[in-house]
């Protein structure tokens, strides 16, 4: 046991335990100092003129600032009890933090007409313009009447423009659709209303036609068949489906350079 007395082992000892000491220290140690800056007021304003409609009174901008002082000494105390450690909610909150900042730096540089018109053309069948109907309906309810079908076919003969509105039941939708695409149309009327409208000819009240409510006599006046938009009609879609896909290529690619810096073991 000589080495026991050896100075440059009591040397090394004693600093071993000096580290640790305020290695301990240091973790339980908790900055006391909170500065609420001209910035973080600024934000805080922001924040309430945004989420309130106009401008916090000097009162209300003093509780801001003293929620946000009591929100700074909590989650200075809860660090030094080390409460963020296994918490699923804070886990999460941080990866899409870090998500959002590798989002943000994607879209620093804003693309150029020329980007823009390059994505375009690469996926022109995304920004199709959808076929457009125009239609007007006489509705016949099968809860107000036991034989709407029949009410329906019967009227068919003496319908025509100047009494359509007169007859028939009330619908609590429209009783007319301009320039309606089929997914509205099958929004409102179901998918049996819309195969039936596509097929009719334009110009002749026809039907009935069956929807989700009842039955319908029909006169569709005008149909504009699909088409492949232009840039300019698509630009702002094209600049949104642009800008997603590029950020979730910046998070394929930062996820990838990560995972070279982990060694990861999966224990089944």
């Amino acid at each position: 046991m000589r080495f026991v007395r050896d100075p440059l082992f009591v040397f090394i000892v004693v600093g071993l335990l000096l580290f640790a000491v305020d290695s301990l220290r240091q973790r339980g140690s908790i900055d006391r100092n909170i500065v609420v800056s001209k910035n973080d007021i600024q934000r805080l304003h922001d924040q309430w003129r945004s989420q309130m409609g106009s401008a916090p009174t000097p009162a209300e901008l003093e509780g801001l600032i003293d929620g946000h002082i009591r929100e700074e000494m909590f989650v200075r105390e809860a660090r030094k009890l080390g409460l963020e450690h296994d918490d699923v909610i804070i886990r999460r909150r941080l990866a899409q933090k870090l998500q959002f900042v590798v989002e943000d730096r994607a879209l620093l540089e804003p693309p150029s007409d020329t980007t823009l018109r390059s994505y375009f053309d690469r996926h022109q069948e995304r920004y199709q313009v959808a076929e457009r109907l125009t239609f007007s309906h006489v509705f016949f309810s099968p809860e107000r009447r036991d034989t709407a079908a029949q009410d329906a076919k019967d009227l068919l003969e003496s319908i025509d423009d100047g009494n359509w509105r007169q007859l028939g039941d009330s619908f609590m939708l429209r009783r007319t659709y301009t320039q309606a695409t089929p997914t509205e149309i099958r929004r409102d009327f179901g998918s049996r209303f819309m195969t039936s409208l596509s097929s009719l000819s334009i110009g002749t009240w026809q039907g009935p036609i069956v929807s989700g409510y009842g039955q319908h006599l029909v006169k569709l006046t005008q149909r504009y068949a699909a088409r492949e938009s232009t840039f300019d009609e698509a630009v702002d879609r094209v600049r949104n489906d642009f800008n997603l896909d590029r950020r979730n290529e910046a998070n394929a690619t930062e996820l990838h350079a990560m995972r070279e810096n982990y060694r990861i073991r999966i224990e089944r």
